[in-house]
């Protein structure tokens, strides 16, 4: 794997920054021993630019967000049309999070995600492009829980490089497990709230305070930059929003990446796996809990970057746990072509009742009229009437 570029001082400075990532330029000059205060700001940009690190990167706890529940939704789905129809297709669904763009061998595929208080609605969607045949099936998956961020270790305590490729051996050791949780919704949030988690979640500006405060004045939101910082202050100490740097063990564009869906015997056991698995080594992970759309089935879900001996010696191996009952493995192309991430789309969030609803009968209906004037109608080949696929909420 390439790693060009990694000194030490760079390998505090990312380990550091897996700790804490608010540490600011004079804090980083301790504990990675620069010399200059100019030279964090220089050493993030190159390790950007190499691949390593993506600094400004804002998770929002929607269980602190909403009074009623949010779920996210995953559908792995399968489609043999063209990337920019589907992506057409996806623009009509106002709750649509994120595609990523899966390895098949035939057709297409996608990982896409949705925000939903309501996943009847979703999977009526979901149904109606199966039945017009632009899907060809789909499985799909929720989730309510954090996820777990792990960061790559590249030297261990002792001085010693951290591996790359861990030991298999002790994945149902016991452990103490994190707490993924949501949060719940304790206190109003207000409009200049709704704001700043809205530009956060998106990285826009890349999250700088006195851009964001110029673009909201000129929106006719005359914020000033005090208020900004403090209520900023206030959402991150509240737990609303939390800042979650991507750092990578090799520069992004070397790494293997792919999703491990996992289920064990027991939910202890898949716990114990997932957590167990990669710990202390040269990969970066994601980690959380998804469940069969009836909570029937509960599962370990891995997002994980690493290297391509990794992904191999896993499969090997967690063949070799009987206790492991379905496992479901999903690549992600590395030249890839997975549409825009979207943050939860707070237009649809009701200040007054502080609760977020989607309206999905619209999205239904936007979606018809898309695929209704498209012109490949031999593509769109009609089977029975959408109406049956809206229910009443």
């Amino acid at each position: 794997m390439y790693t060009e570029g990694l000194t030490e001082n760079r390998i505090l400075l990312l380990q550091e920054l897996s700790k804490n990532p608010y540490l600011t330029n004079r804090d980083l000059m301790k504990v990675a021993g620069f010399k200059d205060r100019t030279y964090p700001t220089i050493a993030k940009k190159s390790l950007t630019e190499k691949g390593y690190l993506v600094e400004n990167n804002f998770e929002v706890d929607y269980g602190k967000l909403c009074r009623n529940k949010i779920d996210m939704l995953y559908a792995f789905i399968v489609f043999s049309g063209g990337d920019e129809y589907l992506q057409k297709i996806l623009e009509n669904i106002g709750s649509y999070r994120e595609s990523l763009s899966l390895v098949e061998t035939c057709f297409s595929s996608y990982l896409v995600s949705f925000y939903s208080d309501n996943n009847k609605k979703i999977q009526e969607i979901l149904d109606y492009l199966v039945d017009r045949s632009i899907l060809h099936s789909y499985i799909i998956f929720k989730r309510y829980h954090k996820n777990y961020w792990r960061y790559p270790v590249f030297i261990k305590d002792n001085g010693v490089p951290a591996l790359s490729v861990p030991s298999f051996d002790n994945l149902l050791k016991d452990r103490e497990i994190p707490d993924l949780d949501l949060g719940k919704c304790e206190k109003r949030l207000s409009f200049m709230d709704l704001r700043i988690i809205n530009h956060f979640q998106a990285g826009n500006f890349n999250c700088n305070l006195a851009r964001i405060q110029k673009y909201e004045k000129e929106q006719g939101n005359p914020f000033s930059y005090f208020k900004l910082k403090e209520t900023l202050r206030t959402l991150i100490e509240r737990g609303i929003i939390e800042k979650k740097p991507y750092i990578f063990p090799f520069p992004y564009k070397e790494c293997y990446k792919f999703i491990l869906c996992l289920r064990a015997d027991t939910f202890e056991n898949t716990q114990r796996i997932i957590f167990n698995l990669g710990e202390e080594t040269r990969i970066f992970e994601k980690i959380t809990y998804v469940s069969s759309p009836d909570e029937k089935k509960r599962f370990g879900f891995l997002e994980c970057v690493t290297s391509p001996l990794f992904f191999i010696k896993l499969m090997r191996n967690l063949d070799t746990y009987n206790e492991i009952v379905e496992k479901r493995v999903y690549i992600l192309m590395n030249c890839s072509k997975s549409l825009p991430k979207k943050g939860i789309p707070l237009e649809y969030y009701d200040l007054k009742m502080q609760e977020l609803h989607f309206p999905f009968d619209k999205f239904f209906h936007k979606l018809r009229k898309t695929i209704e004037c498209n012109e490949d109608r031999g593509f769109l080949d009609k089977k029975r009437s959408p109406k049956k696929f809206l229910s009443k909420k």
